[in-house]
């Protein structure tokens, strides 16, 4: 039986994405025990993660770009936890999907700091995040076209009500998830949802 073999490129690509998730990981859990990304050298970064100065230089232009990939890989999650809601704009999913969100917040809090600190004096990444959130942004306006054609929406303005709320959702992640008490999770994901449901339903259900 002949022997089956991965293209060279499939096999770099697995690698680069391993060698991502290693440094995510490693820089996430440096964050997290106190140490502040500004402080990080690149050398330190490296060996968190196993590898070499040389090898993160040969995947990363620098500290910026390793932040922009995080963002890019984080808010990938919060628009995968959301599309189920997204895709049908049915109120029964709307619980789920906060509560989906909440915990990528949980989950990836220093990867939130670490973006969140970082956008503040990087214009590449604060640009980065502007156009990921703007995504997030404008698939929530669809959701609320949907549901407002389907009558189950209220009249709202969709761009501005779903900038309003996506912005809402991504401060109250920031600031009541990611450095309290994980108790509090639940209360969250029930304010959020009752808000949310309060601006876009008809009725409640």
């Amino acid at each position: 039986m002949p022997s089956v073999t991965r293209p060279a490129g499939s096999r770099r690509q697995n690698r680069r994405e391993e060698l991502e998730r290693r440094l995510f990981a490693a820089t996430e859990e440096l964050v997290a025990q106190g140490d502040g990304f500004t402080e990080l050298s690149v050398e330190r970064l490296a060996a968190a993660a196993g590898i070499s100065r040389s090898t993160f230089y040969v995947h990363f232009e620098d500290k910026g770009d390793l932040v922009r990939r995080l963002a890019t890989t984080v808010l990938a999650e919060l628009r995968e936890v959301s599309a189920t809601w997204w895709a049908t704009a049915d109120p029964a999913g709307l619980t789920a999907a906060i509560t989906a969100i909440v915990e990528v917040y949980r989950r990836r809090a220093a990867a939130f700091t670490i973006i969140t600190e970082t956008a503040a004096y990087d214009p590449t990444v604060a640009a980065e995040v502007r156009t990921l959130m703007q995504s997030i942004i404008n698939a929530t306006r669809e959701a609320i076209e949907r549901g407002q054609a389907a009558g189950v929406m209220r009249r709202v303005r969709p761009a501005e009500t779903a900038a309003l709320l996506t912005w809402m959702v991504e401060r109250a992640g920031y600031q009541l998830v990611r450095t309290t008490d994980p108790a509090q999770d639940e209360n969250v994901v029930e304010a959020l949802t009752d808000i949310i449901r309060a601006t876009l339903y008809t009725a409640t259900p």
